[in-house]
């Protein structure tokens, strides 16, 4: 036989109990997969079990056979995750039942296509009802995915049929992979967890079909919902040694720093803070034609890869639906539990009680909170992310919107989307070139849409202060934030300075930024000066406003947009309310400050009698330069902490 070729595709085995898909299995690989003694004397499958399938050429196919019991679907579905394709096993003196319907039904829901259906115990049936049985399956996949796949007439017992099966398997295979590579393209490593044990010496060692990016040995993953962080030891593919293994394989992973409790059916092996941890999932569900919806805030169980949780499901506003398909609800999801998930992963809805499968979710991301009906801008970027489907692009612009639309790095898309951030990067470069995302800088991005509508908004808040206050050389950034709200102020926060330049701004210390190019109309400038030298005057007691006003000679309709623009130019200073220097005072001030500092301790009665000034006006002053960062206070004590640093 040729070298042995893993292919990167894991057929699942489903049907109803007793419908022969083990002894199938069996027949076709050389093992039985049913692993416990249990199993093997009751004669059904308890639970997951695996076998591969060897071609002569090389070629090898994984199986993950799944329990057909009504009460095991939880367990089907945990080995429905990965599976590339499927064989539906159905028994010709049986034909459809029950359980053939749920696991069909499952394998529609988690999108498990193309599809093969064997038509098993040939041998226990006539012609009539083979025929009877293969009608039936007809009749089962017609309209869906699997329309038109091949049937085969199959006995385990005999060997009837058995080489036909083989080459179909062989040519479903193939067709598998290439669906499945392209999927799993451009995805962080997700490896949800089928089952784990402890090896005496070797430590925890998990096995699951590694749904996408690689693993290999001396790699550190992070095992989550626990975040236990582990070396890699070992790496073995179809039960071999194997130096890394590919998405698509059934991979066993030996993890020395981990114990199995962290390990559970359910968890998922990933690289260190690359996949999202939650509880409140953000979804869109579309429900099974005839199933009962569940009604809001109802209990539900969640089947998400090889994890089955409770939770509640919520559901948003139906008039906000745009980008939805007919018959889609956008939902938030109250699991009882953590888990692991990654964008576009499929989510099976079950109802707990009576048991009855009612739809499937779609993930889109966690969320902090439940959304109300007020929460419509939010609601908005959680469906464009819908509506993206998987478009490569669209999904990197719709991540780009959410939690506040603010600048994002490529990690952060990472993980918000479950990619690998080489793939992000090369998504952003693509998107950059096109004028589609704007670049700040090398590591954080915004989408350029949802910018330009900001900025045109900031432009229009700037416009409209400088037209309300013409005499302004600076406009206080709480204006600005209150007319773009908190989730527009955080881009603009993090918008670079030659942006912020062409709509005007120039970024400032405290809270004012400054309006470039603005000029105050002459008569104010002129009372502005007037002000600075009566505060100059002044000195350290420069009196109340109206006798600063008064000593400046300047008209009272004049005086608050002169004192505006003095502050503006930084020619005077607030020093606290109700207390107005000019710049030139606090300079000096300052200075005597330092120089007293620099040679031993402060002498506030020295400061007060060089200034001819009262406490009024120096313990303020001393408060203010702790503000600034000249100095900074230490019990009763101040210590020079910056002598040149800025006053105003």
């Amino acid at each position: 036989m040729a070298d042995v070729r893993p292919l990167p595709v894991v057929i699942g085995t489903a049907g109803h109990i007793d419908h022969g898909k083990s002894s199938l299995v069996e027949a076709l690989c050389g093992t039985h997969p049913d692993r416990w003694r249990e199993e093997r004397e009751r004669g059904i499958t308890l639970d997951l079990g695996y076998a591969q399938l060897t071609f002569p050429d090389g070629l090898e196919v994984g199986f993950v056979d799944v329990p057909g019991h009504e009460r095991l679907v939880r367990k089907m579905v945990a080995g429905a995750t990965g599976m590339s394709a499927a064989l539906l096993a159905v028994a010709c003196d049986d034909s459809v039942m029950p359980q053939t319907r749920e696991h069909f039904e499952v394998l529609r829901l988690l999108g498990v296509a193309p599809g093969l259906v064997a038509l098993t115990k040939a041998d226990l049936a006539d012609d009539e009802m083979r025929a009877f049985a293969r009608a039936e399956v007809e009749e089962l996949v017609a309209g869906s995915d699997w329309e038109g796949c091949e049937v085969v007439e199959v006995s385990a017992h005999t060997g009837e049929g058995m080489d036909e099966l083989r080459e179909a398997v062989r040519r479903l295979a193939l067709a598998a992979r290439e669906r499945h590579e392209g999927r799993a393209a451009r995805r962080s490593l997700f490896l949800p967890v089928q089952r784990s044990f402890a090896i005496q010496g070797a430590g925890t060692v998990v096995t699951g079909v590694l749904d996408a990016g690689t693993v290999a040995a001396g790699e550190v993953v992070e095992v989550l919902p626990a975040r236990r962080r582990s070396r890699v030891r070992r790496v073995q593919v179809h039960g071999r040694e194997a130096e890394a293994a590919r998405p698509g394989l059934r991979t066993a992973v030996n993890l020395p720093d981990a114990e199995p409790a962290d390990c559970p059916r359910g968890a998922v092996v990933a690289r260190p803070d690359a996949v999202p941890v939650g509880r409140l999932a953000r979804a869109v569900v579309s429900f099974l034609p005839g199933a009962p919806v569940p009604e809001h805030g109802a209990e539900v169980q969640v089947l998400a890869h090889t994890a089955a949780v409770l939770g509640r499901v919520f559901y948003g506003p139906e008039d906000d639906a745009e980008g939805l398909a007919p018959g889609e609800r956008f939902v938030d999801l109250e699991l009882d539990e953590d888990l692991a998930l990654v964008p576009g992963l499929r989510m099976v809805l079950r109802r707990p009680s009576p048991a009855r499968n009612l739809g499937v979710a779609r993930f889109l991301g966690f969320g902090g909170r439940r959304l109300r009906r007020r929460d419509r801008e939010e609601r908005a970027a959680w469906l464009r992310l819908a509506a993206a489907g998987d478009d490569p692009e669209a999904l990197v612009l719709a991540a780009l919107r959410l939690h506040g639309a603010g600048p994002k790095t490529p990690g952060e898309l990472a993980a918000l989307l479950g990619w690998d951030e080489a793939a992000v990067r090369n998504t952003l470069d693509a998107l950059v070139a096109s004028d589609r995302v704007a670049a700040l800088g090398r590591d954080r991005f915004l989408a350029a849409e949802g910018t330009r509508e900001l900025l045109d908004r900031l432009r229009d808040a700037v416009e409209h202060f400088r037209a309300a206050h013409p005499e302004r050389l600076r406009v206080p950034v709480q204006r600005l934030r209150d007319r773009l709200g908190k989730a527009g102020w955080r881009v603009v926060e993090g918008l670079p300075d030659a942006v912020l330049e062409g709509v005007g701004l120039e970024r400032g210390r405290g809270t004012e930024w400054r309006l470039l190019g603005a000029e105050a109309p002459p008569e104010v400038a002129a009372a502005g000066e007037a002000l600075r030298a009566a505060l100059e005057s002044g000195g350290m007691q420069p009196g109340d406003w109206p006798e600063v006003v008064a000593a400046a000679g300047i008209a009272p309709d004049l005086a608050e947009r002169a004192r505006a623009w003095l502050l503006d130019t930084g020619g005077a200073v607030r020093v606290a309310e109700g207390i107005l220097l000019a710049r030139s005072v606090v300079e000096d001030f300052r200075t005597a400050v330092v120089a007293q500092l620099e040679a031993g301790t402060l002498d506030i009665p020295a400061l007060r009698d060089r200034f001819a000034t009262t406490r009024k006006y120096v313990m303020p002053l001393l408060e203010y330069l702790d503000e600034c960062g000249v100095t900074e206070r230490r019990g009763p004590n101040r210590l020079l902490k910056r002598a040149d640093a800025p006053v105003a």
